[in-house]
């Protein structure tokens, strides 16, 4: 791995997630992890106990101290699709725990949650255009609130996208309109457009 795996994370911090999601498809199938440094290390030391999804990642990388250096050397080495790879995977899979593409757990939190707002995007996006889903309820929210607020949407297609009939939609966006009524901010999280 090289210091190019920060230039992705960095992209990514950014909303920029094509690059890091392009250069792990490099790294395809089943068997991409074979290619990891990792592979044949006691998985533990990747996993260091003191490292967690809700801690400081400078007060750990502060307790732990030299420990960390081999496994962060060994993600250091690391394919560049790899490590990657590795990250996506991680990300995919919500992991809070371990090492992953060179990140500690904590270091990861914050692209976690922009994962997972870009999952609920892609999946508001789909049932806006009418592609059927299981949608989280801030999602489903989303739709509702996109659709009562927006008068170009296809009401079918929306219908459609959320399973549900296209009477009850349209009851399910004057209910929206109704909560909204009289004040300034929505009361359902509202997942920005995509830029």
């Amino acid at each position: 791995m090289s210091t190019d795996i920060f230039s992705l994370i960095e992209a990514a911090r950014q909303g920029n997630w094509l690059p890091l999601m392009e250069e792990s498809k490099k790294a395809p199938g089943k068997h991409w992890a074979e290619s990891a440094r990792c592979g044949n290390q006691d998985i533990n030391i990747f996993v260091p106990l003191a490292d967690g999804p809700r801690e400081d990642p400078e007060l750990v990388k502060t307790k732990l101290g030299i420990s960390l250096n081999r496994p962060l050397n060994l993600c250091a080495s690391c394919p560049l699709a790899v490590a990657a790879r590795c990250l996506v995977e991680s990300l995919k899979d919500d992991d809070e725990y371990g090492i992953r593409g060179g990140l500690l757990a904590s270091e990861r939190s914050e692209l976690r949650l922009a994962w997972q707002d870009r999952d609920i995007e892609k999946a508001v996006e789909g049932a806006l255009r009418g592609c059927t889903a299981t949608l989280t309820k801030p999602a489903r929210d989303t739709v509702i609130a996109r659709f009562a607020t927006d008068s170009s949407l296809d009401a079918a297609a929306v219908a459609r996208g959320l399973g549900v009939t296209h009477d009850y939609l349209l009851k399910l966006a004057r209910r929206y309109r109704k909560s909204q009524a009289g004040r300034g901010t929505p009361s359902v999280h509202v997942v920005p457009d995509a830029a």
